[in-house]
């Protein structure tokens, strides 16, 4: 379930944003819009299909050491914050998923980018990662295709965007730390949004105990057509997020929360 929902309608950002090309070789094709986003009309939907993305990546750490624990991957073991996906949204809150069936997912078409995704993009619940990749296409993939019409190209755009959003090197930065002193809600978004220039989503969870733990953040980036200044597909711009300023998946901004360490060891992550 998602840690945050979005509900306000935003604005084409650029200039609040920094621009991201990804220079894909491929052209714009026009997606279906699902039922429950009738009216909700909008020129970058319009071309894409969606609104915005949300990248989301989440610290294993706190995945791990929750009740329902995890399996550490086998090839690559986590060594810091891991993507989750990137998600098409829609400004009302709701979000197009499985848009293609015709686009199966083709494990040998991203096998050029196997190291990276298993460094950066592994399953922590199946040691059948194919089937977590094959998973994030069909669902989420497969609805941004006016953006990425190939599934190699979304794949190499949500590791470009990482590569340009990493949320370890940032918090190490700033002095916090896996397996370090409690932090808050509030330092972590003032650290992140101050080095990224935009305002991202920040989330916790809970560990076997009940203390609150960091365990997502949500970046957020807009399309931009052509006719805004784009340079063809695979060009987003970052913006600030919907929910940026909730602090409620947190407890509250200065509740202190938990970075845990990264624990490898089954005994310590069953499931």
């Amino acid at each position: 379930g998602s840690l945050f929902i979005a509900t306000a309608m935003r604005i084409l950002a650029p200039l609040v944003g920094i621009a991201i090309a990804c220079f894909l070789q491929c052209s714009s094709v026009p997606l279906k819009a699902v039922p429950n986003d009738s009216g909700l009309g909008s020129a970058v939907k319009a071309s894409f299909g969606f609104d915005y993305l949300h990248l989301v990546q989440e610290w294993p750490g706190s995945f791990c050491d929750t009740k329902m624990g995890c399996k550490w991957p086998a090839v690559q073991p986590a060594s810091g914050w891991l993507l989750h996906g990137l998600w098409p949204e829609f400004n009302n809150g709701s979000w197009p998923q499985y848009c293609d069936p015709s686009a199966p997912f083709n494990m040998s078409a991203i096998d050029d980018l196997l190291p990276e995704l298993q460094e950066y993009w592994p399953s922590l619940v199946s040691p059948d990662q194919a089937s977590f990749w094959n998973h994030e296409w069909t669902r989420h993939g497969t609805c941004a295709e006016g953006l990425t019409p190939r599934e190699q190209d979304y794949f190499r755009l949500v590791l470009n965007l990482r590569e340009q959003f990493d949320v370890k090197a940032i918090l190490d930065a700033a002095g916090i730390v896996a397996g370090g002193p409690a932090t808050t809600w509030t330092a972590v978004k003032g650290a992140l949004d101050a080095a990224l220039r935009f305002q991202v989503e920040v989330g916790c969870n809970t560990d076997v105990q009940g203390r609150l733990q960091l365990y997502e953040v949500r970046a957020c980036f807009r399309p931009v057509p052509a006719s805004a200044g784009g340079l063809g597909a695979g060009v987003v711009a970052a913006e600030d997020c919907p929910n940026a300023a909730s602090a409620v998946a947190c407890g509250t901004p200065l509740a202190p929360i938990l970075v845990p360490p990264l624990l490898h060891s089954p005994a310590a992550a069953p499931r």
